[in-house]
């Protein structure tokens, strides 16, 4: 019998192949007029979601939503249209929404990892950042994927899945965003459950901002911690997997998260493609486009300069 891998914890094995860069980013983004590149979240209890529907209700608490289309008074191309959301929380529209955005940000970042012969770099870059992985091939990378868990689903933003190690990455805004416990937590627990399944073992990167935002990892431990019960009202979760994360050593629970900030993701970044990439034209381009992704960033405040 063929073993599991992680493209088989997938909510829709079908759409596989959509959760590449291009897809998952269409996916993933809510693109209704001025919400295009935001997330919503419910005004009641502050849960993200997905678009899915005119009308709708929220998983975590019930409070209901709606959206209300109506023509534009002045059109200026065959699509517009007004749109008006009740029982949403609105977020604040900024002029640079698309610098400031996690989900464009991790798109322009993988544009450039991924260009870079992925079976062999990505565990470089990895090792790299710090996350130790065993000595094994690359069998999958999925962009903003829906895994099925719980009786829900958890979309991370980058799955990486080796023979013997899956790694997921989770980024937030360059000016850093609010990171739930809750939502950590189920991270943790969805590997570890996955990690049984698949007999692998589990490693989680998160970017939470920009350096000066960055906490120490076992303060993000400790608040995933105290958020169990939370957890366990937002999924059915696995109770073994839940108990098994609980009664870890804090150390060992270290050992496979990992913390770090937007400045020194990209450093590190290039840093290992200096050093482990054979010159060619793909690593010019990658090393100019991470340089300008820094600067140009840098300049709008978003990154500390330097």
């Amino acid at each position: 019998m063929p073993s599991l891998s992680l493209e088989d914890l997938l909510e829709d094995e079908g759409r596989l192949h959509f959760y590449d860069l291009l897809g998952g980013l269409a996916d993933n983004l809510l693109t209704i007029g001025t919400y295009s590149g935001t997330f919503l979240s419910c005004s009641s209890c502050g849960d993200t979601f997905t678009l899915k529907g005119e009308s709708w209700a929220c998983e975590a608490c019930g409070n209901t939503y709606e959206l209300k289309f109506k023509p534009a008074p002045r059109l200026s191309g065959p699509f517009e249209t007004n749109v008006r959301v009740t029982g949403l929380d609105k977020p604040r529209l900024n002029p640079h929404w698309y610098y400031e955005n996690e989900n464009w940000t991790v798109a322009e970042f993988l544009t450039q990892l991924l260009r870079l012969q992925p079976e062999r770099f990505i565990r470089l870059w990895l090792t790299g950042l710090g996350v130790q992985l065993m000595d094994s091939p690359l069998e999958t990378v999925l962009c903003w994927p829906r895994f099925k868990f719980g009786g829900k689903t958890i979309q991370p933003d980058l799955a990486i899945g080796f023979e013997k190690d899956i790694v997921l990455v989770e980024f937030k805004r360059p000016k850093g965003g609010v990171i739930p416990p809750v939502e950590l937590m189920g991270q943790f627990v969805f590997l570890e459950w996955a990690s049984k399944r698949l007999s692998r073992q589990w490693h989680f990167l998160l970017v939470p901002g920009r350096n000066n935002s960055v906490k120490d990892k076992q303060t993000y431990i400790q608040a995933a911690l105290y958020a169990s019960d939370d957890t366990q009202r937002k999924w059915v979760v696995p109770e073994s997997a839940l108990e098994s994360i609980e009664a870890s050593p804090q150390d060992e629970l270290a050992s496979r998260v990992h913390v770090l900030g937007w400045e020194s993701l990209i450093r590190k970044t290039l840093e290992e493609i200096e050093d482990k990439v054979p010159k060619s034209w793909s690593k010019r381009q990658a090393v100019a486009k991470f340089e300008y992704f820094r600067t140009s960033r840098s300049n709008l405040g978003l990154f500390s300069p330097g």
